[in-house]
């Protein structure tokens, strides 16, 4: 027999949580990423090449973290919504 206990209330914050700070750190990353692109425009060579290809490498990375953050809270969002809707199903079965 399984055993759980869950505050549906909590996980539904949690998931409002990470989404506000996914959006911060969007933004964050969208005033950075103006600065890269400024550096870089700034000078040529070898070393500039290089540095276009490591921050497209992070660009890479963080668009990975960006999207197991929208899925991490997606779910926590359906999670929530799960639990509530079972334990609202129970209650009813119990109201008469």
């Amino acid at each position: 027999m399984s055993t759980y206990m869950v505050d549906s209330a909590q996980v539904a914050a949690s998931a409002t949580q990470i989404t506000a700070t996914a959006g911060q750190i969007r933004s964050e990353v969208q005033a950075m990423m103006a600065q890269l692109v400024a550096l870089g425009e700034s000078w040529s060579g070898g070393a500039q090449a290089t540095f276009q290809g490591a921050v497209a490498q992070w660009q890479g990375a963080q668009a990975q973290v960006e999207a197991a953050l929208d899925t991490i809270s997606s779910q926590l969002q359906t999670a929530a919504a799960l639990y509530s809707d079972a334990e609202a199903r129970s209650t009813a079965l119990f109201a008469g």
